[in-house]
């Protein structure tokens, strides 16, 4: 896809590791930030499961760093504590 890109990612976690999981996504959420093409990131929650978003210049450049070893360490515990996740990639026609 050209142009940036919303990636957002679906998180079921056990409700006694809520606080953990919170934790772990700040500490990957705060070294995301300073990747190349990183925009934002945002953390949200719905009655059932988090809701993780982040933006990016590109889908190539989400994709490079998706597939860096130090992605793989750094949310390492965000995978640990989850029980099932999805994830989809949304090409940005706009923003107001």
């Amino acid at each position: 896809m050209k142009g940036p890109v919303r990636v957002v990612l679906v998180m079921s976690v056990r409700r006694e590791r809520t606080e953990e999981f919170e934790r772990a996504w700040r500490k990957a959420a705060s070294w995301v930030r300073s990747q190349p093409g990183c925009l934002r990131q945002s953390l949200c929650r719905t009655d059932e499961d988090y809701v993780l978003s982040s933006d990016w210049a590109d889908e190539e450049t989400f994709r490079r760093f998706e597939r860096s070893p130090e992605q793989d360490d750094m949310t390492a515990d965000l995978r640990r504590l989850r029980e099932s996740s999805r994830m989809e990639v949304q090409r940005i026609l706009h923003h107001y």
